[in-house]
């Protein structure tokens, strides 16, 4: 009886159009699940929901409701349409609607309206213009044709040496959310000199060059990204009231000939975009690409994780652990809760420290008591290291995670993943959450390091699955370094499967991989080993279509011969196989261009 409780007390009901018009009295975001009488409300969702209210309706601008279709005029196009459907009121208003139970889209779209509402009540932005949602018949929602959607265009903002130093960053961040843009990352930091110099090679036949690169490698930056949104806002108004705020205030003059801001439009520019530089006579504060390519590599250099999530400018990573006690006894039950708050999980890897791995990773805490006891825990059993994707990930994670001391956290936050997952005896807290976005990503690496692993599409799969092998590879996030198709020699073929040489099907494995053209291909990924592996699936592609429906086995072999694909079983393995048929190939500057794409 109390959950249902609960449940009402969460979602409004509306059942027909005076409750619906009441409805919409509402102030700030009003979510609707839009239902059929004979289905019933969405209840996947529920989880998701109450965790969106905890967060952010304390300032009682984010409300609930289900609604039934048959007696509410707006909603009669939904009617006998069994899939569920969200539409988002925004103070009265029909802004926007989610078809299906879209867990992760849902919550990024509530966050993203509310945040902006508390700005707007703030005075930081101007409310902007409401386009309202038109809801037309199904069947026009399916045969319409979508509009290509708007693109999100950045800048990237170099506030300078200098400006850091006069403690300018905070007034100049100001500037830009009150001009109505939103920074979506930053990052201190000291730029080496290589990155100067490829980052600026424009200005490198200028005749202050080697004085500037002098200049920048004096002390630390701070770099912003910048959204434009998608509408037709263009920052070079904000920029040229940042130039006049500069003039103003001669505490942070650079020396002459250099401003205290440097602004990059980095993708999607609009035509004329130099022409209105010019007219501002800010050309001497922008550096503007011509090549999105360029700019997207330029990107790369000081955003690399946002330059490749390709989700949308809030998107972070985070290490999640889960300590051998917990992982025994609980594994599944945490990784639904951890879906159920609108994870993503990236990457996930199960590992046995040794005593050496354990040490280097907590090696901040070796001078604390509870060290040994520490090292003891994380080399017991299997470690689940997790990449989790989402919103603000570190924050929501760790918020999610709840206080260190498992009496504290039942006390305090009951609902937290330490409070519910407590397990008995257990001489630590048996889960772990990155603290800052630096050290994520150091955290990621250790687990998650970048890797380079030897891949081959076999004879039977090239002639017939070249092009989906590929492309399912891509899609999986692999970067192909190297590929070359060729006609393995039994020489080769011998050194792939070596592990296999004594095996009685060992000769007729050889005869079977030398018998055609293959596509060798050197794949470079975090965690590319393990990951490559999984995508291959079990060997036997019977098992793979059991087990691993999506794998490129299950999708794409014969049989367990012809089984499409093959790759290495470890990176050291991989190193042979790659010098064997590649030959001399600069494997570690091949990871180095991976975190650049």
């Amino acid at each position: 009886m109390a959950s249902k409780k609960k449940e009402i007390q969460l979602q409004a009901v509306v059942t027909n159009q005076a409750q619906w018009e009441e409805m919409l009295l509402n102030k700030g975001l009003t979510v609707v699940d839009v239902y059929q009488g004979w289905c019933g409300p969405c209840k996947a969702v529920m989880s998701l929901f109450r965790k969106l209210k905890n967060e952010y309706g304390e300032d009682n601008l984010l409300h609930f409701a289900v609604a039934e279709v048959e007696n509410i005029v707006p909603l009669l196009p939904f009617k006998d349409k069994c899939e569920p459907k969200f539409i988002f009121c925004l103070n009265g208003v029909m802004v926007d609607l989610v078809k299906g139970a879209n867990g992760p889209l849902l919550n990024r779209k509530v966050i993203a309206f509310i945040e902006q509402e508390r700005k707007i009540i703030a005075g930081e932005i101007l409310r902007p213009e409401l386009q309202e949602l038109v809801i037309m018949e199904e069947k026009e929602f399916e045969e319409e044709p979508e509009e290509e959607e708007a693109v999100e265009k950045y800048t990237v903002v170099i506030i300078k040496p200098d400006a850091v130093a006069l403690e300018k960053v905070d007034k100049i961040k100001e500037t830009i959310v009150g001009a109505g843009f939103n920074i979506m990352a930053e990052e201190e930091k000291t730029l080496t000199e290589e990155q100067i110099r490829d980052f600026y090679q424009s200005k490198s036949e200028e005749p202050d060059f080697e004085d500037f690169v002098t200049f920048m490698l004096s002390a630390p930056s701070h770099i912003l990204i910048v959204s434009e949104g998608k509408q037709s806002q263009h920052v070079m108004p904000y920029l040229q009231t940042l130039e006049e705020e500069g003039e103003e205030d001669k505490e942070w003059e650079m020396q002459e000939g250099e401003e205290a801001m440097h602004g990059m439009q980095k993708m999607h520019e609009k035509p004329g975009l130099k022409g209105a530089l010019e007219n501002h006579e800010l050309l001497n504060v922008c550096d503007i690409q011509d090549s999105v390519e360029e700019a997207s590599r330029q990107l790369a250099f000081f955003f690399p994780n946002f330059a490749k999530s390709k989700k949308g400018p809030d998107i972070e990573r985070t290490l999640a652990l889960i300590r051998p006690a917990l992982l025994r006894e609980r594994r599944d039950s945490i990784l639904k809760r951890i879906a159920e708050d609108g994870f993503e999980i990236a990457m996930q890897r199960e590992i046995v420290l040794t005593e050496a791995q354990a040490r280097l990773f907590y090696k901040e805490h070796e001078n604390e008591d509870y060290f040994p006891i520490l090292l003891e825990e994380m080399t017991s059993g299997p470690t689940l290291a997790l990449a989790l994707v989402q919103e603000r990930a570190i924050q929501k994670w760790r918020s999610l995670l709840g206080p260190k001391i498992v009496e504290e956290a039942k006390e305090q936050c009951p609902m937290s993943l330490r409070a519910e997952f407590a397990v008995d005896n257990a001489p630590i807290n048996q889960l772990h959450g990155s603290t800052t976005p630096d050290q994520a990503q150091r955290e990621l690496e250790f687990f998650f390091p970048v890797e380079n692993t030897l891949a081959v599409i076999k004879p039977t799969a090239l002639e017939e699955h070249k092009d989906e092998i590929i492309n399912k590879v891509k899609q999986a996030g692999f970067i192909i370094s190297e590929m070359k198709e060729t006609q393995i020699t039994p020489e080769m073929a011998a050194q792939f499967y070596k592990a296999q040489e004594n095996q009685p099907f060992f000769g007729q494995l050889v005869d079977y991989m030398s018998n055609g053209p293959s596509m060798v291909m050197i794949l470079t990924k975090e965690n590319a080993v393990e990951d490559w592996r999984k995508l291959m699936g079990p060997t036997d592609p019977e098992k793979a279509k059991e087990t691993n429906p999506d794998s490129l086995r299950a999708q794409f072999a014969k049989d367990i011969l012809r089984n499409a694909v093959h790759g290495s079983s470890n990176e050291e393995q991989a190193k042979t196989a790659i010098d064997f048929v590649f030959g001399d190939v600069d494997l570690e500057s091949l990871k180095q261009k991976y975190v650049y794409v």
